[in-house]
């Protein structure tokens, strides 16, 4: 019998790695979370600019959120409601939004719920309303991380149900959106950031990366998509879960725990020799998407 779970901690498998731009679809299907990434001016935030820095603070806030401590969690809250203050609307934005937003961030953190309850469930089924409650409960640092109050966030499973209900039908995908989905779910964006260099990472594992993502979106994301699922697409995902969880037994789960307090150890690290957590903080004259900060390496590579 499988202990129940209580922490997020205890949520972890190795499908979470395989589901990080699912969740990042599912978190900016929300019109305003949505343009507020496609029109922002953060270079030093994006993973169209800084690939590997960027999985670097969305894996530290996730760490501190699960495994950190209060006084690391403040330290983080303090660095990103920083860096969001750069992510405003313009006049001519087509939805109006602040990077600050309480109410963007609770679907923001609603989803990284998800994402932490999506991996465990799909290998190993569902949970029992109790242990729902309990994990709604322990999730609350995802949604205060983020400039939203601790009362705001749910406190039972059903008041978490009946408040993803209630969002679903604001959801959607415009094409701006839909096409930074795309280019994150084929690795075509870390050829925006490193240029030709980045070019084998979308030709050797874009397409599975592609598939596992459209795997792990709820359906009704995928609808929004437009991206079709088969019978077939069903059965080979069962064959991947299989695996995964053979992996989990031996020695996945393990693996990924340890990244976990490494990261954390990283972070603190950080804190410790005064170094900004998130890096420093770039906003370009231009959008992301018009080129706006584009680095060195791509512009001198593509001529």
């Amino acid at each position: 019998m499988r202990r129940a779970p209580t922490t997020l901690f205890d949520l972890v498998t190795t499908l979470g790695l395989t589901s990080g731009v699912a969740n990042i679809i599912m978190q900016l299907s929300l019109p305003p979370v949505g343009y507020g990434v496609n029109e922002s001016r953060v270079a030093s935030g994006s993973p169209r600019r800084y690939p590997i820095k960027r999985a670097r603070t969305t894996g530290q806030y996730l760490v501190v959120a699960v495994i950190g401590t209060d006084a690391d969690r403040d330290l983080m809250r303090a660095e990103i409601a920083e860096a969001h203050k750069a992510v405003v609307s313009e006049p001519d934005s087509p939805v109006r939004y602040s990077g600050n937003s309480p109410e963007l961030q609770k679907w923001v953190a609603a989803c990284l719920f998800r994402f932490y309850l999506d991996q465990y469930t799909l290998l190993y089924g569902e949970l029992t309303e109790p242990e729902l409650d309990v994990l709604t409960r322990a999730a609350e640092p995802l949604a205060t991380g983020v400039n939203v109050r601790a009362r705001a966030w749910p406190t039972s499973w059903a008041e978490f149900a009946r408040y993803w209900e209630s969002r679903l039908g604001d959801l959607a995908i415009d094409p701006p959106v839909r096409h930074d989905f795309e280019t994150l779910s084929d690795l075509e964006f870390i050829v925006e950031a490193w240029g030709p260099l980045g070019k084998p990472f979308p030709m050797l594992l874009g397409p599975s990366y592609r598939y596992l993502t459209r795997a792990n979106l709820p359906a009704e994301f995928r609808d929004l998509m437009g991206w079709e699922w088969s019978e077939r697409d069903a059965r080979r995902f069962e064959r991947v879960k299989s695996v995964l969880r053979v992996a989990d037994r031996f020695g996945g789960r393990a693996y990924v725990r340890a990244v976990y307090r490494i990261q954390l150890a990283d972070f603190r690290i950080r804190v410790r020799l005064g170094m900004p957590v998130l890096g420093p903080l770039r906003v370009s004259d231009v959008p992301i998407k018009d080129g706006g900060a584009q680095r060195w390496i791509t512009r001198h590579l593509t001529g």
